[in-house]
């Protein structure tokens, strides 16, 4: 059955607006106050005439026409705003007057950067023609289908330039996800939107795998500016999805409610320890951002709407975003709900491959001439991979494989113990080819003799090109790196690294072009880059398709937990540990005392504490369980429930 598309659908539905507008006609607040700043907007007066355009060609890095266009994006959004507060017919028929104008004149949408206005304008440029095509009477077929059709041929192409999956690293392509999805629906395109959809489920450098368990998203060690855009355009995005029925909201135990509740966290100044993460763009050690940032209203726009999602809608907690709401500015505040009744419903599950340990059947291969014959070898829990090669860098295709054939989506994870120091270049690490023979597609993740992670990535598409696929991502040093894991998914593969098996950022990915095979080839590699066989070390193997003969090792202690100070409750969040089957979640009444179990068998990575009292403070702890036994007790954290203000 075809989709009914909601209009409008892009942050508010009829309702939405309906409700906005008796609430500024009755003068309440904030709703008033959000009126009153929209009104006063230069963009948002009758007199506005433009910026000079429109013009055919627009263009960012290099910058051309760039600010006419921003500008008269901007006015769609607020003369059809001011249109349905105020039913002026003038606001409406200059906010048409500016969006066929540009329809009809703009061919182009160019430049190095073009997806990034794209995605920081969609809920502004498409958000106004929604509400033209829905509310205002002068609004004709014509006008609708002219607005597609510019949408179609001109903005969209833009919006994802460098081909299907392409996308810059973090906000860069969680911008490109929400124009193309914005636009998708004001086209009435299911296609296009189902594909945006299964984008921002699965792909790990964008979209919403772009995160960890505690809720950092790749772009929060990056600055506190590119993080909230990161953020702010899959909130967005996974809103006007709930518009169309859609939920990502839900995805991975409320993903979109860990990353707010970690930004606001950080940027409220409460003492937060990172975690190592990053993108396609940069590994990060360390956060060394600018914590306390207040740029875009103090993030009021995405922090209210993941208020209404969460909070409103479904009645869950947000601590921290509720606590900076009590201080932004208004601008958000003309969407925020006191009620909403709404639904819609998850997706289907994703195709993501889950792995389990492997101890036998691995095949081996010399690849490339490598002179000596490679062995390998499982005992107790390791696998010893031996072998020569002259080198996996770049174009260099000579190595020891040990592999399965795996038909249809695949991953492989492993953890490099030690390698013999060989040679400056020798590695050992995980890899995935299209077949056997030299120089064929392929990707691999290594660790050489000196503890830095490499990847690489040859005959795939790559965003970014060599540059991207082929690079050291730590120095070694700062922090040890030995987990290494590949994935694919489709005909994409991606590579990630880790500090602890569970916290994976992904740092290279890269797209098999046609002929797509069914079967890939994965496994071990080490390459020695002499005569010498170069013998490696790995643990915890697990792949795909695996036996699950390993045994047991008892998991390392959760390397994160936080506390956040809820309404006579206490969320918890903390990042995994590898290979546990439960957490048992602690608690103690003063810093370093004695610990009570609140909870035990907790399958997840989040529990809620209501077992508390508003204005007494609680330190909590949590431990990872498998049948080898339990861990040690992750970091503490402590938070203090209180009834908001």
């Amino acid at each position: 059955m075809a989709r009914v598309f909601n209009h409008p659908g892009v942050g508010l539905s009829l309702s939405d607006l309906a409700t906005l507008k008796a609430n500024v006609d009755q003068g309440k607040e904030p709703w008033k106050s959000g009126y009153n700043q929209l009104a006063n907007s230069p963009n948002s007066r009758l007199s506005y005439a433009g910026r000079g355009g429109p013009f055919a060609k627009v263009s960012r890095a290099p910058d051309e026409n760039l600010n006419a266009w921003r500008s008269d994006m901007v006015a769609i959004s607020n003369l059809s705003r001011m249109w349905y507060f105020t039913r002026d017919e003038r606001y409406a028929k200059t906010a048409r007057w500016l969006l066929l104008g540009w329809a009809t004149t703009q061919t182009e949408f160019s430049g190095n950067e073009s997806m990034l206005d794209l995605g920081d304008y969609a809920a502004q440029f498409v958000g106004g023609a929604e509400i033209l095509r829905s509310t205002y009477p002068g609004w004709t077929e014509a006008d609708t289908a002219t607005v597609k059709k510019y949408f179609k041929n001109v903005l969209i192409p833009a919006a994802s330039p460098w081909g299907d999956s392409m996308y810059g690293a973090a906000n860069k392509g969680a911008l490109s996800l929400v124009a193309q999805g914005l636009m998708a629906i004001y086209n009435d395109d299911a296609e296009l939107l189902d594909k945006v959809v299964y984008q921002a489920r699965t792909l790990a450098h964008i979209g919403l795998r772009n995160s960890n368990d505690i809720g950092m998203l790749g772009d929060y060690l990056r600055d506190q500016g590119h993080a909230y855009g990161q953020l702010a355009a899959l909130t967005m995005l996974a809103e006007a999805l709930w518009s169309q029925g859609i939920d990502i909201y839900s995805d991975f135990d409320n993903r979109l409610l860990a990353a707010g509740e970690y930004w606001a966290r950080v940027n409220e100044l409460v003492p937060t320890t990172a975690l190592p993460f990053g993108t396609t763009d940069r590994f990060y050690t360390a956060d060394i951002t600018n914590r306390g940032w207040d740029g875009a209203n103090g993030g009021s726009l995405a922090l209210t709407q993941l208020y209404n999602a969460y909070v409103v809608r479904k009645g869950l907690q947000a601590p921290f975003i509720a606590q900076r709401r009590l201080r932004m500015p208004v601008g958000g505040s003309m969407f925020l709900k006191e009620s909403d009744t709404s639904k819609a419903t998850p997706p289907p599950a994703l195709p993501i491959p889950s792995t389990t340990s492997i101890t036998s059947g691995f095949s081996s291969a010399d690849i490339g001439g490598a002179a000596q014959a490679g062995t390998a070898t499982y005992a107790n829990g390791t696998w010893n991979v031996a072998g020569g090669g002259y080198g996996i860098w770049g174009a260099l295709d000579s190595s020891h494989f040990a592999y399965k054939a795996l038909t249809g989506n695949g991953t492989i994870i492993a953890k490099v113990e030690s390698l013999q120091n060989t040679h400056p270049s020798a590695m050992a690490g995980v890899m995935m080819r299209t077949s056997l023979d030299p120089g064929a597609p392929r990707a691999w993740m290594a660790i050489n003799y000196k503890g830095e992670a490499l990847q690489n990535m040859m005959k795939l598409a790559v965003y970014g090109g060599s540059n991207y696929a082929n690079k050291a991502l730590t120095n070694g040093r700062t922090v040890l790196i030995k987990w290494v894991k590949l994935e694919r998914v489709g005909n994409i593969i991606t590579g990630y690294i880790s500090a602890d098996g569970t916290n994976w950022a992904a740092t290279d990915v890269g797209r098999i072009d046609a002929p797509v095979p069914d079967t890939i080839y994965v496994g071990l590699v080490v390459s020695s880059v002499t005569g010498k066989p170069n013998n490696s070390v790995f643990s915890n193997v697990q792949i795909t398709g695996g036996d699950g003969g390993a045994p047991s090792v008892i998991p390392a202690a959760p390397a994160m937990l936080l506390a956040s100070p809820g309404d006579g409750a206490v969320p918890l969040r903390w990042q995994a540990s590898f290979g546990a089957t439960s957490y048992t979640v602690k608690r103690a009444a003063f810093s370093g005392g004695p610990t009570t179990t609140i909870a035990s068998g907790v399958t997840g990575s989040s529990y809620t504490d209501k077992s508390v009292i508003n204005g007494t403070t609680y330190y909590y702890t949590v431990t990872a369980t498998n049948p080898a036994g339990t861990s040690d007790n992750s970091p503490a954290d402590s938070a203090t429930p209180m009834h908001p203000m």
